[in-house]
């Protein structure tokens, strides 16, 4: 896992869309910047490259960040609830503390990632690829992650509830330190072929091969 390459000096904005709009639509790459308490509504960011960069106590609510690109990133302390981040790449990004609540991140790609208590209650992760990803206290219920790709796949102290992992292989993801609860998956669930799981876990996944347990 490769640590986001931030430069000691940054350059402080107070009023990120109006520094990004001409980089917008020239559709040139901003980078070395430190936006500081940015608060947006239903704002749109297509195509943003942003790079070597801090989001710190910033709130994004309902703002579209289509095919965004997101390189050497720190998120802190942020809110991008049910903010449009589809097709959008991320790479050596670290959120610490956020809330992605509701936010659409289908078709991304997201590698060396860190996400450390943070909140992704019903994102949606869909076809999606996540390589060398970890999750850290991460609230995860009812996220969706279908027919996805992931690779080193780590998660420690998370909530996996009620989340739709159809199509999308678990293989070698180790859920024993966090809550898996419910998954929709096929029948028979073959995403879980290979995940490894707890004893406490297997009593209450075992129903999805239909057997039934006896009391």
């Amino acid at each position: 896992m490769q640590n986001p390459k931030i430069p000691k000096v940054l350059e402080l904005v107070n009023d990120f869309s109006s520094y990004v709009k001409e980089p917008l639509l020239e559709e040139m790459p901003v980078s070395d910047l430190k936006i500081v308490k940015a608060l947006f509504e239903s704002e749109g960011y297509l195509k943003l490259d942003l790079r070597k960069s801090i989001f710190e106590n910033c709130t994004f609510t309902k703002c579209n960040f289509e095919k965004a690109s997101f390189v050497d990133v720190i998120f802190d302390n942020c809110d991008f609830s049910n903010s449009k981040l589809y097709e959008t790449y991320f790479e050596r990004c670290h959120f610490i503390s956020c809330k992605f609540t509701g936010a659409n991140l289908s078709d991304s790609v997201l590698k060396q990632i860190h996400i450390k208590d943070s909140k992704f209650q019903y994102t949606n992760f869909d076809r999606s690829q996540l390589s060398d990803v970890k999750f850290e206290r991460v609230d995860f219920t009812e996220a969706s992650i279908s027919e996805a790709k992931l690779k080193k796949f780590e998660t420690i102290e998370s909530k996996f509830i009620k989340n739709n992992f159809f199509k999308t292989s678990l293989s070698t993801i180790d859920f024993t330190e966090n809550e898996l609860i419910a998954p929709i998956v096929s029948m028979p669930p073959i995403e879980l072929k290979g995940a490894i799981i707890n004893t406490f876990q297997a009593s209450d996944l075992i129903g999805l091969w239909g057997v039934i347990v006896k009391p």
